[in-house]
């Protein structure tokens, strides 16, 4: 059985880390794959270039890992992120991949989207090179040194077995 992590801890479980990590890891690997397939591995047909026939489903399933990784996102904000955010740790690595994830979700959004023949090229571009690129800002968030910051000053408690003060009763 897995340890439980506590509940003021920003830290990961066991199954929400690799939850994490399966979602991150297919989403990049189906991308790879539809890149492969569409700019490496084109045939030379008797027409001009021809589509690889798994390119369609690398891209459906780059389509589905997409779906999971929003949901993921949304695990992530609710049991992660606002959590490390109040821990003041790995601020900046935990910001830059954050939004390189938000910017993957417009992007691909507009793929879907987007009409206009140049400002799809131009987003596809973009948004295939942040997706190659994302996985490094993952590494460095998961293995950067938490950010030293110094304890608050913290009251004496008063020990358990000590009695309350008596009332003090003022006369009139």
């Amino acid at each position: 059985m897995t340890p439980r992590v506590p509940a003021n801890t920003a830290r990961l479980g066991g199954r929400t880390r690799l939850l994490v990590n399966l979602s991150g890891a297919g989403i990049w690997t189906t991308g790879v794959a539809w890149l492969a397939l569409h700019y490496l591995l084109v045939k030379r047909g008797e027409f001009g270039p021809e589509q690889s026939p798994l390119e369609p489903w690398a891209l459906k399933a780059h389509g589905a890992f997409a779906f999971l990784a929003l949901w993921v996102a949304g695990l992530l904000w609710g049991v992660h992120i606002v959590r490390g955010w109040g821990q003041h740790r790995r601020r900046w690595s935990g910001s830059v991949a954050l939004g390189g994830l938000m910017l993957l979700i417009l992007s691909g959004y507009l793929l879907y989207y987007l009409g206009a023949e140049q400002a799809r090229a131009v987003t596809s571009v973009a948004h295939w090179a942040l997706g190659l690129a994302l996985p490094l800002a993952y590494l460095v968030h998961r293995l950067a040194e938490p950010a030293q910051r110094a304890a608050p000053a913290r009251k004496p408690r008063p020990r358990r077995d000590a009695r309350p003060a008596a009332p003090v009763r003022h006369r009139r």
